[in-house]
């Protein structure tokens, strides 16, 4: 560890120690939480359907939430169900699972205050977009050492030291945010100046409240700079870079960064001997997830890649790092995306 990382490592620290002490009481994880992470991180041929209704059941949040997604106009039927077990038998048990965890690690945080040039409802429709990107990343067919499960849920929380400055630090970060706007700068290093450290390494510290496992806590630390995880983290890191990478390009959702890196310059892509550097192993994986987004978010998340954000801005094509910032909306999402990928 070197003096800058170490350094860093300190003052997100002292500022998680900050938080946890002063008036914010970071929530603690209800007691399904843990059950619900562990259905998301098995295999859906393992996971028993009257388990995960017993969990749910207790619930009239989730409860609802599974009863509206199964009724929603992605996945409705001739007739509206009106029972659990029917509603989990349309939507499907992994997407079920996965919609669960979503809900519910929205509802863990207290209120967010609005801020300027950050939609609380469209970070987390950014976030589901990178979560489900992550799971599908992390096939067993692709040789990586993740479990998906694991890549949905880091995938889901990558962004949250950002509802932490956003609570705690409203006009600081709302600073960050328009400041790393104008600059065309990745959020991050804005945060870097303002803060001594970044959201993520704030939220890997305070995720621990959670005991969430340690796997997602290393890729929610190290996504922004894969090549400096340690080499067991190193995968998840790099896949939720990408991930991320590809949610900004979908236009679904944003989460108040100026600018992001583009798919091509990630390090997984770049830097890994993964079977996703094959073009033909790629491009149609991409596509792939491409589509899933687009016709599943409005159903999930109640936001699709046609609302008007203030998206995150990539660098143009072909581009190592910050440069010219292209705005998808801007160009029309879909040929753009068809002009990098096909």
């Amino acid at each position: 560890m070197n003096k800058r990382t170490q350094r860093d490592e300190t003052i997100a620290n002292a500022i998680s120690l900050e938080i946890l002490n002063s008036g914010f009481k970071f929530p603690p994880m209800p007691a399904n939480g843990p059950k619900l992470m562990q259905l998301v991180r098995q295999p859906v041929e393992k996971i028993d359907t009257d388990e995960l209704i017993k969990l749910i059941e207790p619930d009239p949040g989730i409860y609802s939430m599974v009863l509206q997604l199964a009724n929603s106009i992605y996945f409705k039927g001739v007739e509206d169900v009106v029972s659990l077990r029917s509603a989990i038998g349309r939507v499907g048990l992994k997407e079920a699972i996965e919609s669960v965890n979503f809900y519910f690690f929205q509802r863990m945080l207290p209120e967010i205050p609005e801020i300027e040039g950050f939609s609380v409802k469209h970070y987390w429709a950014f976030s589901w977009a990178c979560a489900v990107a992550a799971r599908r990343l992390g096939h067993p067919n692709l040789g990586l050492n993740v479990l998906p499960g694991e890549l949905y849920i880091a995938g889901l929380l990558h962004g949250i030291g950002k509802l932490i400055f956003a609570i705690n630090h409203p006009d600081r970060f709302s600073r960050c945010i328009q400041m790393a706007r104008q600059e065309e700068l990745p959020l991050h290093v804005i945060e870097l100046e303002e803060f001594g450290t970044t959201d993520a390494l704030v939220a890997s510290k305070l995720l621990g409240v959670w005991n969430i496992p340690a796997g997602v806590i290393a890729g929610v630390r190290h996504y922004q700079d894969p090549g400096a995880a340690p080499k067991d983290s190193r995968d998840i890191a790099a896949l939720i870079q990408y991930a991320y990478s590809l949610a900004a390009v979908s236009g679904i959702g944003a989460n108040g960064d100026g600018i992001i890196m583009p798919p091509e310059s990630t390090w997984i892509l770049k830097e890994s001997r993964s079977l996703l550097t094959k073009t033909e192993i790629r491009e149609p994986i991409t596509r792939e997830i491409f589509q899933v987004l687009e016709e599943k978010s409005e159903s999930v998340t109640g936001v699709s890649s046609k609302d008007k954000q203030d998206s995150p801005a990539l660098p143009g094509k072909g581009r190592p790092g910050p440069g010219p910032a292209v705005d998808p909306e801007k160009k029309g999402l879909f040929s753009w995306v068809k002009s990098i990928f096909t």
